[in-house]
Protein backbone atom coordinates (compact mmCIF):
# COMPACT_ATOMS: atom_id res chain seq x y z
CA UNK A 1 0.00 0.00 0.00
CA UNK A 2 1.47 3.15 -1.09
CA UNK A 3 -0.15 5.68 1.66
CA UNK A 4 -3.28 6.69 3.03
CA UNK A 5 -4.87 9.31 1.66
CA UNK A 6 -7.50 11.12 4.37
CA UNK A 7 -10.04 13.24 2.66
CA UNK A 8 -9.81 17.21 3.65
CA UNK A 9 -12.01 19.29 5.58
CA UNK A 10 -14.71 20.46 4.00
CA UNK A 11 -13.84 23.96 2.32
CA UNK A 12 -10.26 22.43 1.64
CA UNK A 13 -8.55 22.66 -2.09
CA UNK A 14 -6.28 19.56 -2.55
CA UNK A 15 -5.43 17.43 -5.54
CA UNK A 16 -3.32 14.53 -5.96
CA UNK A 17 0.08 15.27 -8.15
CA UNK A 18 -0.16 12.83 -10.95
CA UNK A 19 2.48 10.08 -10.66
CA UNK A 20 5.87 10.67 -12.56
CA UNK A 21 7.83 7.86 -13.55
CA UNK A 22 11.19 7.15 -12.51
CA UNK A 23 14.48 5.49 -13.98
CA UNK A 24 15.64 3.66 -10.65
CA UNK A 25 19.08 4.47 -9.78
CA UNK A 26 21.13 1.64 -10.61
CA UNK A 27 24.35 0.90 -8.74
CA UNK A 28 27.78 -1.30 -9.67
CA UNK A 29 30.12 -2.47 -6.85
CA UNK A 30 33.85 -2.80 -7.46
CA UNK A 31 36.66 -2.80 -5.18
CA UNK A 32 37.44 0.01 -6.84
CA UNK A 33 34.03 2.15 -5.49
CA UNK A 34 30.85 2.52 -6.38
CA UNK A 35 29.64 3.65 -10.20
CA UNK A 36 26.28 5.10 -10.83
CA UNK A 37 23.70 6.01 -13.70
CA UNK A 38 21.86 8.70 -12.88
CA UNK A 39 18.19 8.52 -12.02
CA UNK A 40 15.64 10.72 -13.02
CA UNK A 41 14.69 13.82 -10.36
CA UNK A 42 10.90 13.53 -11.16
CA UNK A 43 9.41 11.76 -7.89
CA UNK A 44 8.63 8.32 -7.44
CA UNK A 45 5.12 9.37 -5.98
CA UNK A 46 3.35 11.87 -4.82
CA UNK A 47 1.09 12.35 -1.88
CA UNK A 48 -1.70 14.55 -0.05
CA UNK A 49 -1.59 15.11 3.39
CA UNK A 50 -4.79 15.93 5.51
CA UNK A 51 -5.99 18.63 7.25
CA UNK A 52 -7.73 18.85 10.55
CA UNK A 53 -7.81 21.22 13.56
CA UNK A 54 -7.70 21.11 17.60
CA UNK A 55 -8.00 24.07 20.16
CA UNK A 56 -6.04 25.64 22.53
CA UNK A 57 -3.37 23.26 25.06
CA UNK A 58 -3.45 23.36 28.47
CA UNK A 59 -1.30 25.12 31.01
CA UNK A 60 0.99 23.79 33.58
CA UNK A 61 3.70 25.31 36.18
CA UNK A 62 6.60 22.15 36.33
CA UNK A 63 8.34 22.65 40.17
CA UNK A 64 12.07 22.40 40.10
CA UNK A 65 13.71 19.98 42.54
CA UNK A 66 17.79 19.08 43.11
CA UNK A 67 17.34 15.61 42.77
CA UNK A 68 15.29 13.30 40.01
CA UNK A 69 11.88 11.63 41.19
CA UNK A 70 12.73 8.19 42.65
CA UNK A 71 10.53 5.84 41.51
CA UNK A 72 8.81 3.04 43.75
CA UNK A 73 9.16 -0.59 42.80
CA UNK A 74 5.54 -0.77 41.41
CA UNK A 75 6.26 2.81 39.14
CA UNK A 76 9.46 0.95 38.24
CA UNK A 77 7.66 -1.95 37.01
CA UNK A 78 5.28 0.35 34.81
CA UNK A 79 7.88 2.11 33.08
CA UNK A 80 9.82 -1.13 32.10
CA UNK A 81 7.08 -2.58 31.05
CA UNK A 82 6.32 0.46 28.31
CA UNK A 83 9.78 0.55 27.36
CA UNK A 84 8.98 -2.11 25.23
CA UNK A 85 9.54 -1.58 21.61
CA UNK A 86 7.13 -3.06 19.08
CA UNK A 87 8.66 -6.49 17.15
CA UNK A 88 6.87 -5.34 13.74
CA UNK A 89 10.09 -6.99 11.17
CA UNK A 90 7.21 -7.45 8.45
CA UNK A 91 8.35 -4.12 6.31
CA UNK A 92 10.19 -4.96 3.02
CA UNK A 93 12.02 -7.28 1.32
CA UNK A 94 15.45 -8.50 2.89
CA UNK A 95 18.82 -7.21 0.33
CA UNK A 96 21.42 -8.46 -1.22
CA UNK A 97 24.56 -9.81 0.91
CA UNK A 98 27.01 -6.78 1.03
CA UNK A 99 29.35 -7.22 -1.93
CA UNK A 100 31.50 -4.11 -1.48
CA UNK A 101 34.73 -3.57 -0.31
CA UNK A 102 34.97 -1.20 2.47
CA UNK A 103 34.74 2.76 1.28
CA UNK A 104 37.38 3.97 3.67
CA UNK A 105 39.99 3.96 5.89
CA UNK A 106 38.98 2.10 9.37
CA UNK A 107 38.46 5.17 12.57
CA UNK A 108 41.41 5.58 14.44
CA UNK A 109 40.99 3.45 17.72
CA UNK A 110 40.13 4.60 21.35
CA UNK A 111 43.39 5.21 22.79
CA UNK A 112 44.41 7.59 20.08
CA UNK A 113 43.81 11.45 20.78
CA UNK A 114 43.54 12.78 17.46
CA UNK A 115 41.00 14.45 16.50
CA UNK A 116 38.78 17.42 14.33
CA UNK A 117 35.99 17.57 17.21
CA UNK A 118 37.20 19.59 20.39
CA UNK A 119 34.85 19.41 23.43
CA UNK A 120 34.53 22.40 24.47
CA UNK A 121 32.51 21.83 27.65
CA UNK A 122 31.74 18.44 29.35
CA UNK A 123 29.04 18.52 31.75
CA UNK A 124 28.04 15.31 33.36
CA UNK A 125 24.77 15.41 35.28
CA UNK A 126 25.62 15.16 38.57
CA UNK A 127 25.93 11.64 40.77
CA UNK A 128 24.93 13.25 43.69
CA UNK A 129 21.28 13.15 41.48
CA UNK A 130 21.42 10.06 40.07
CA UNK A 131 23.73 7.51 41.90
CA UNK A 132 21.00 6.00 42.89
CA UNK A 133 20.98 3.86 39.71
CA UNK A 134 17.57 2.34 38.18
CA UNK A 135 15.48 3.77 41.10
CA UNK A 136 16.03 7.40 39.14
CA UNK A 137 17.45 6.61 35.48
CA UNK A 138 17.30 3.60 32.87
CA UNK A 139 20.44 1.94 31.38
CA UNK A 140 18.50 2.26 28.21
CA UNK A 141 18.84 6.08 28.67
CA UNK A 142 17.54 7.76 24.72
CA UNK A 143 19.06 11.34 26.15
CA UNK A 144 18.15 14.38 24.00
CA UNK A 145 19.24 17.45 24.67
CA UNK A 146 19.48 21.37 23.16
CA UNK A 147 20.28 24.84 24.63
CA UNK A 148 19.59 28.55 24.39
CA UNK A 149 22.67 29.78 25.78
CA UNK A 150 23.49 28.92 28.82
CA UNK A 151 19.95 27.10 29.69
CA UNK A 152 20.34 24.06 28.84
CA UNK A 153 17.27 21.20 28.59
CA UNK A 154 17.69 17.41 28.78
CA UNK A 155 15.88 14.30 28.81
CA UNK A 156 16.06 10.61 28.76
CA UNK A 157 14.52 7.87 30.23
CA UNK A 158 13.23 8.22 33.12
CA UNK A 159 13.84 12.27 33.68
CA UNK A 160 14.27 15.93 32.64
CA UNK A 161 16.76 18.21 33.96
CA UNK A 162 17.73 22.20 33.37
CA UNK A 163 20.56 24.03 33.93
CA UNK A 164 20.71 27.78 33.73
CA UNK A 165 24.53 27.89 34.27
CA UNK A 166 26.00 26.44 31.10
CA UNK A 167 26.17 22.99 32.82
CA UNK A 168 27.78 23.81 36.57
CA UNK A 169 24.51 23.05 38.47
CA UNK A 170 21.44 20.88 37.26
CA UNK A 171 18.07 20.36 38.71
CA UNK A 172 14.94 18.33 37.74
CA UNK A 173 11.48 17.96 36.21
CA UNK A 174 9.26 15.70 37.06
CA UNK A 175 7.99 13.89 33.41
CA UNK A 176 5.38 11.11 35.22
CA UNK A 177 3.69 13.44 36.64
CA UNK A 178 3.90 16.82 35.14
CA UNK A 179 1.50 16.06 32.20
CA UNK A 180 -0.78 13.11 33.38
CA UNK A 181 -0.73 9.56 34.22
CA UNK A 182 0.89 7.01 31.74
CA UNK A 183 4.31 8.50 30.99
CA UNK A 184 6.94 5.98 29.30
CA UNK A 185 9.60 7.01 27.36
CA UNK A 186 10.92 7.96 24.00
CA UNK A 187 11.57 11.58 24.83
CA UNK A 188 12.48 14.27 22.05
CA UNK A 189 13.54 18.40 22.89
CA UNK A 190 14.62 21.24 20.69
CA UNK A 191 14.86 24.69 21.40
CA UNK A 192 13.34 26.90 18.25
CA UNK A 193 15.20 30.62 18.72
CA UNK A 194 12.53 31.78 16.54
CA UNK A 195 9.72 31.85 19.13
CA UNK A 196 12.42 31.45 21.70
CA UNK A 197 10.39 28.28 23.13
CA UNK A 198 11.55 25.13 24.07
CA UNK A 199 9.47 21.99 22.38
CA UNK A 200 9.54 18.49 24.32
CA UNK A 201 7.75 15.48 22.95
CA UNK A 202 7.03 12.78 25.14
CA UNK A 203 5.77 9.28 25.04
CA UNK A 204 2.86 7.87 26.81
CA UNK A 205 1.99 4.46 27.11
CA UNK A 206 -1.90 5.54 25.12
CA UNK A 207 -1.06 8.98 23.35
CA UNK A 208 2.04 11.57 23.08
CA UNK A 209 2.41 14.71 24.41
CA UNK A 210 3.61 18.09 22.80
CA UNK A 211 4.86 20.81 25.09
CA UNK A 212 6.40 23.74 24.80
CA UNK A 213 7.66 26.41 27.59
CA UNK A 214 10.01 29.33 27.30
CA UNK A 215 13.43 29.07 27.05
CA UNK A 216 14.69 32.28 28.59
CA UNK A 217 15.84 33.48 32.00
CA UNK A 218 16.02 32.04 35.44
CA UNK A 219 13.05 30.48 34.98
CA UNK A 220 13.34 28.99 31.65
CA UNK A 221 11.61 25.45 31.03
CA UNK A 222 8.92 25.82 33.87
CA UNK A 223 5.72 27.38 32.13
CA UNK A 224 4.64 24.42 29.90
CA UNK A 225 1.88 24.85 27.24
CA UNK A 226 0.84 20.84 26.34
CA UNK A 227 -1.38 19.17 24.06
CA UNK A 228 -2.13 15.08 24.23
CA UNK A 229 -1.94 13.51 20.73
CA UNK A 230 -3.82 10.47 20.36
CA UNK A 231 -3.78 8.66 17.44
CA UNK A 232 -6.81 10.19 16.07
CA UNK A 233 -5.03 12.79 15.32
CA UNK A 234 -3.57 10.99 12.69
CA UNK A 235 -7.26 9.73 11.87
CA UNK A 236 -6.37 6.42 13.61
CA UNK A 237 -8.41 4.39 16.22
CA UNK A 238 -7.32 5.25 19.69
CA UNK A 239 -6.33 2.18 19.88
CA UNK A 240 -3.49 2.38 17.86
CA UNK A 241 -0.16 2.05 19.73
CA UNK A 242 2.36 5.00 18.63
CA UNK A 243 6.14 4.18 19.37
CA UNK A 244 9.43 5.76 18.31
CA UNK A 245 9.27 9.28 18.03
CA UNK A 246 11.12 12.13 15.89
CA UNK A 247 10.61 15.19 15.97
CA UNK A 248 12.61 18.05 14.27
CA UNK A 249 11.10 22.18 13.62
CA UNK A 250 11.18 23.81 10.57
CA UNK A 251 10.65 27.36 9.11
CA UNK A 252 6.79 27.29 10.41
CA UNK A 253 6.60 23.91 11.92
CA UNK A 254 7.13 21.52 14.57
CA UNK A 255 7.27 18.19 12.84
CA UNK A 256 6.77 14.77 14.45
CA UNK A 257 6.92 11.57 13.20
CA UNK A 258 5.77 8.19 14.74
CA UNK A 259 5.56 4.74 13.92
CA UNK A 260 1.70 3.20 14.81
CA UNK A 261 0.59 -0.38 15.44
CA UNK A 262 -2.98 -1.06 14.64
CA UNK A 263 -4.49 -3.14 17.57
CA UNK A 264 -5.52 -5.96 14.94
CA UNK A 265 -2.00 -6.11 13.80
CA UNK A 266 0.24 -4.04 10.81
CA UNK A 267 2.66 -1.14 11.21
CA UNK A 268 3.36 2.09 9.52
CA UNK A 269 4.36 5.51 9.94
CA UNK A 270 2.69 8.63 10.45
CA UNK A 271 3.89 12.75 10.22
CA UNK A 272 2.24 15.68 11.74
CA UNK A 273 2.91 19.03 10.59
CA UNK A 274 2.12 21.66 13.39
CA UNK A 275 2.47 25.47 13.41
CA UNK A 276 4.97 26.22 15.71
CA UNK A 277 3.45 30.09 16.19
CA UNK A 278 0.02 29.33 17.82
CA UNK A 279 1.44 26.59 19.54
CA UNK A 280 4.11 29.39 21.08
CA UNK A 281 1.10 31.12 22.29
CA UNK A 282 -1.19 28.22 23.73
CA UNK A 283 -3.42 28.65 20.90
CA UNK A 284 -5.90 26.66 18.80
CA UNK A 285 -4.29 25.47 15.61
CA UNK A 286 -4.94 23.74 11.94
CA UNK A 287 -2.41 20.95 11.27
CA UNK A 288 -1.63 18.56 8.48
CA UNK A 289 -0.96 15.19 8.83
CA UNK A 290 0.15 11.78 6.42
CA UNK A 291 0.22 8.14 7.17
CA UNK A 292 1.94 5.25 5.39
CA UNK A 293 1.85 1.48 5.84
CA UNK A 294 4.77 0.72 3.68
CA UNK A 295 7.54 2.40 5.55
CA UNK A 296 8.65 2.07 9.63
CA UNK A 297 10.12 4.76 10.93
CA UNK A 298 10.46 8.51 9.05
CA UNK A 299 14.02 9.69 10.59
CA UNK A 300 13.29 13.84 10.31
CA UNK A 301 16.26 16.41 8.75
CA UNK A 302 17.50 18.59 10.42
CA UNK A 303 18.69 22.01 8.94
CA UNK A 304 14.97 21.58 6.67
CA UNK A 305 13.65 25.19 6.45
CA UNK A 306 10.71 26.23 4.06
CA UNK A 307 10.81 22.28 3.00
CA UNK A 308 10.93 19.19 5.17
CA UNK A 309 12.87 16.54 4.41
CA UNK A 310 12.96 12.93 6.03
CA UNK A 311 13.75 9.38 4.74
CA UNK A 312 13.46 5.80 5.17
CA UNK A 313 15.50 2.30 4.89
CA UNK A 314 12.88 -0.06 5.83
CA UNK A 315 10.07 -0.89 3.81
CA UNK A 316 11.51 -1.62 0.22
CA UNK A 317 14.66 -3.56 -0.06
CA UNK A 318 16.07 -3.35 3.26
CA UNK A 319 19.76 -3.71 2.84
CA UNK A 320 20.05 -1.78 -0.65
CA UNK A 321 17.03 0.75 -1.37
CA UNK A 322 16.32 3.98 0.32
CA UNK A 323 13.51 6.21 0.13
CA UNK A 324 14.04 10.25 0.25
CA UNK A 325 10.69 12.35 0.74
CA UNK A 326 10.27 16.17 0.27
CA UNK A 327 6.99 18.30 2.09
CA UNK A 328 6.86 22.07 0.80
CA UNK A 329 5.57 24.03 3.75
CA UNK A 330 3.63 25.81 1.50
CA UNK A 331 2.04 22.77 0.19
CA UNK A 332 -0.46 20.28 0.82
CA UNK A 333 1.67 17.50 -1.55
CA UNK A 334 4.73 15.45 -0.60
CA UNK A 335 6.87 13.52 -2.58
CA UNK A 336 9.00 10.33 -2.45
CA UNK A 337 12.16 9.34 -4.91
CA UNK A 338 13.19 5.63 -4.31
CA UNK A 339 16.96 5.29 -4.63
CA UNK A 340 19.05 1.98 -4.67
CA UNK A 341 22.14 2.70 -2.39
CA UNK A 342 25.21 0.15 -1.78
CA UNK A 343 24.38 -2.68 -0.32
CA UNK A 344 24.63 -3.44 3.41
CA UNK A 345 24.10 -6.11 6.39
CA UNK A 346 20.54 -4.39 7.23
CA UNK A 347 19.96 -5.98 10.88
CA UNK A 348 16.54 -6.53 13.04
CA UNK A 349 16.22 -7.18 16.92
CA UNK A 350 18.64 -10.29 17.62
CA UNK A 351 19.37 -11.35 14.17
CA UNK A 352 22.91 -11.77 14.92
CA UNK A 353 24.22 -8.70 15.10
CA UNK A 354 27.48 -8.65 17.71
CA UNK A 355 28.74 -5.90 18.82
CA UNK A 356 30.91 -7.51 21.77
CA UNK A 357 34.82 -7.53 22.48
CA UNK A 358 35.93 -10.96 20.77
CA UNK A 359 36.19 -12.78 24.08
CA UNK A 360 32.80 -11.61 25.64
CA UNK A 361 33.63 -9.80 28.11
CA UNK A 362 31.85 -6.65 27.29
CA UNK A 363 28.69 -7.99 26.24
CA UNK A 364 26.45 -7.80 22.63
CA UNK A 365 25.08 -3.78 23.79
CA UNK A 366 23.83 -3.46 20.05
CA UNK A 367 21.63 -6.54 20.20
CA UNK A 368 18.00 -5.28 20.77
CA UNK A 369 18.79 -2.48 18.03
CA UNK A 370 18.39 -2.84 14.30
CA UNK A 371 19.25 -0.79 11.62
CA UNK A 372 16.42 1.85 11.10
CA UNK A 373 17.65 5.36 10.19
CA UNK A 374 19.29 7.24 13.38
CA UNK A 375 20.47 10.21 11.84
CA UNK A 376 19.62 12.88 9.20
CA UNK A 377 21.11 16.15 7.87
CA UNK A 378 20.51 18.77 4.95
CA UNK A 379 24.03 20.90 4.18
CA UNK A 380 25.78 21.94 1.12
CA UNK A 381 23.04 21.08 -0.86
CA UNK A 382 23.05 17.32 0.45
CA UNK A 383 20.39 15.43 2.47
CA UNK A 384 22.29 12.87 4.41
CA UNK A 385 21.27 9.95 6.99
CA UNK A 386 23.15 7.16 8.90
CA UNK A 387 21.80 3.96 10.15
CA UNK A 388 23.48 1.34 11.72
CA UNK A 389 24.82 -1.93 9.56
CA UNK A 390 25.71 -5.14 10.51
CA UNK A 391 29.42 -6.84 10.39
CA UNK A 392 30.26 -8.71 7.24
CA UNK A 393 33.57 -9.59 5.63
CA UNK A 394 34.61 -5.98 5.41
CA UNK A 395 33.82 -4.97 8.53
CA UNK A 396 34.36 -7.11 11.79
CA UNK A 397 32.25 -5.20 14.01
CA UNK A 398 28.70 -3.46 13.59
CA UNK A 399 29.20 -0.13 11.84
CA UNK A 400 27.83 3.12 10.79
CA UNK A 401 26.85 3.63 7.07
CA UNK A 402 26.21 7.27 6.01
CA UNK A 403 24.53 8.00 2.57
CA UNK A 404 24.08 11.50 1.13
CA UNK A 405 21.90 12.53 -2.07
CA UNK A 406 21.81 15.71 -4.40
CA UNK A 407 18.83 17.99 -2.84
CA UNK A 408 18.31 19.14 -6.23
CA UNK A 409 17.74 16.12 -7.78
CA UNK A 410 17.48 13.08 -4.76
CA UNK A 411 20.11 11.08 -7.02
CA UNK A 412 22.67 9.11 -4.97
CA UNK A 413 25.92 11.46 -4.11
CA UNK A 414 28.11 9.06 -1.80
CA UNK A 415 28.30 6.74 0.74
CA UNK A 416 30.85 6.03 3.43
CA UNK A 417 31.10 3.89 6.67
CA UNK A 418 32.08 4.92 9.98
CA UNK A 419 33.84 1.48 11.10
CA UNK A 420 36.51 0.10 13.04
CA UNK A 421 38.62 -3.13 13.52
CA UNK A 422 38.63 -2.35 17.30
CA UNK A 423 34.90 -2.59 17.90
CA UNK A 424 31.54 -1.07 16.79
CA UNK A 425 30.17 2.38 15.93
CA UNK A 426 26.28 2.82 16.23
CA UNK A 427 23.52 4.98 16.85
CA UNK A 428 25.05 7.96 15.36
CA UNK A 429 22.95 11.12 15.38
CA UNK A 430 23.68 13.88 12.82
CA UNK A 431 23.21 17.79 12.72
CA UNK A 432 24.67 20.56 10.34
CA UNK A 433 25.75 24.05 11.17
CA UNK A 434 26.93 27.31 10.22
CA UNK A 435 30.17 26.25 8.29
CA UNK A 436 28.32 23.26 6.28
CA UNK A 437 30.13 20.79 8.23
CA UNK A 438 28.11 17.68 10.35
CA UNK A 439 28.47 17.32 14.20
CA UNK A 440 27.93 13.79 15.60
CA UNK A 441 27.00 11.93 18.63
CA UNK A 442 27.51 7.99 18.83
CA UNK A 443 28.08 5.28 20.92
CA UNK A 444 31.09 2.95 20.78
CA UNK A 445 32.06 -0.27 22.19
CA UNK A 446 33.61 -3.88 21.82
CA UNK A 447 37.20 -4.75 21.74
CA UNK A 448 40.02 -7.29 20.56
CA UNK A 449 42.27 -9.78 22.62
CA UNK A 450 42.58 -8.37 25.83
CA UNK A 451 41.01 -4.95 25.22
CA UNK A 452 38.14 -3.98 26.54
CA UNK A 453 35.90 -1.23 25.54
CA UNK A 454 32.62 -0.93 27.28
CA UNK A 455 30.18 0.77 25.38
CA UNK A 456 30.27 4.72 25.92
CA UNK A 457 30.07 7.98 23.53
CA UNK A 458 31.93 9.92 21.25
CA UNK A 459 31.54 12.93 19.13
CA UNK A 460 33.06 13.82 15.32
CA UNK A 461 32.79 16.81 12.63
CA UNK A 462 33.13 16.17 9.22
CA UNK A 463 31.99 17.38 5.79
CA UNK A 464 28.73 16.60 4.59
CA UNK A 465 30.30 14.53 1.65
CA UNK A 466 32.96 12.65 3.62
CA UNK A 467 33.98 10.51 6.59
CA UNK A 468 35.95 11.38 9.21
CA UNK A 469 38.03 8.85 10.80
CA UNK A 470 39.58 10.52 13.76
CA UNK A 471 36.85 10.74 16.13
CA UNK A 472 36.78 12.04 19.83
CA UNK A 473 36.08 9.32 22.25
CA UNK A 474 35.39 11.70 24.96
CA UNK A 475 33.19 9.28 27.29
CA UNK A 476 34.01 5.78 28.17
CA UNK A 477 32.12 3.13 29.81
CA UNK A 478 32.66 1.10 33.14
CA UNK A 479 30.51 -1.45 33.07
CA UNK A 480 28.34 -3.27 30.97
CA UNK A 481 24.40 -2.44 30.25
CA UNK A 482 21.76 -3.92 31.27
CA UNK A 483 19.55 -6.38 29.37
CA UNK A 484 15.62 -6.32 28.25
CA UNK A 485 13.58 -9.61 27.44
CA UNK A 486 16.70 -11.08 28.13
CA UNK A 487 18.86 -9.20 25.54
CA UNK A 488 21.42 -6.66 26.17
CA UNK A 489 19.81 -3.02 25.05
CA UNK A 490 22.19 0.09 25.30
CA UNK A 491 19.28 1.98 24.04
CA UNK A 492 17.33 3.07 20.17
CA UNK A 493 18.95 6.92 20.16
CA UNK A 494 21.50 9.61 21.02
CA UNK A 495 21.20 13.28 20.05
CA UNK A 496 23.20 16.52 18.70
CA UNK A 497 21.81 19.81 17.55
CA UNK A 498 23.42 23.44 16.35
CA UNK A 499 24.53 25.10 18.77
CA UNK A 500 21.79 28.22 18.23
CA UNK A 501 24.17 30.51 20.65
CA UNK A 502 27.00 29.61 18.02
CA UNK A 503 25.94 27.89 15.13
CA UNK A 504 29.44 26.86 14.12
CA UNK A 505 29.08 24.19 17.39
CA UNK A 506 26.85 21.93 18.71
CA UNK A 507 25.36 20.67 21.85
CA UNK A 508 24.73 16.55 22.17
CA UNK A 509 23.86 14.21 24.71
CA UNK A 510 25.56 10.77 25.21
CA UNK A 511 25.70 8.46 28.19
CA UNK A 512 27.84 5.44 29.55
CA UNK A 513 27.91 3.00 32.47
CA UNK A 514 30.01 3.22 35.66
CA UNK A 515 30.67 1.91 38.57
CA UNK A 516 30.39 -1.67 37.34
CA UNK A 517 28.15 -3.75 35.62
CA UNK A 518 24.25 -3.24 35.37
CA UNK A 519 23.19 -4.73 38.46
CA UNK A 520 26.61 -4.56 40.56
CA UNK A 521 26.45 -2.40 43.55
CA UNK A 522 26.94 1.46 42.74
CA UNK A 523 26.64 1.10 39.26
CA UNK A 524 24.44 3.35 37.16
CA UNK A 525 24.33 4.93 33.50
CA UNK A 526 25.75 8.49 33.88
CA UNK A 527 24.26 11.15 31.34
CA UNK A 528 26.46 13.81 30.03
CA UNK A 529 25.84 16.76 28.08
CA UNK A 530 28.58 18.44 25.97
CA UNK A 531 29.46 21.21 23.64
CA UNK A 532 31.81 21.07 21.33
CA UNK A 533 33.23 22.34 17.95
Amino acid sequence: MSGSIRMPLAGSRWRRLSVWAVVLLILSFGLAGIESTPASAAPHGDGSAARAATGSGDRVTAAVSTKPRQYTAEELAQLNARLYDEDTMDKGKPGPKPRHAPLGAAVAGPSSVRSFASVVRDSAIPTSGISGGASYLSSTQEPSTDANGSNIFQTGNWYATRSTDNGATWSYLDPYSLFGSGFCCDQVTQYDPATGRQFWLLQFSDHLVIANASASGSGAYTGWCYWNITPSWMGLANTTALDFNDMSISNSNVNISTNFFPSGGGSGAGLLRLPKSPMSTCSGFNYSYLTRTDNLTFKLVPGSTDTLYWGSNWGQTNGSSFRVFAWPENSGNYSWWDRTVPSYGFYTRNSGQNCASTDGVVTNWCQYADSRVLGAYRAGGLIGFSFNAKQDASHPFPYTRFVWFNESDKNLNGSGDLWGSWGAIQFASLAPNSLGRVGLEFAWGGGTGGAHYYPGSGINSQPANAIDTSPNYYLWGAGNTCTYAGLPRWGDYLTVRAYKADPTRWVAAGYAMKGGNCGAAGAYPEPHNVLFS
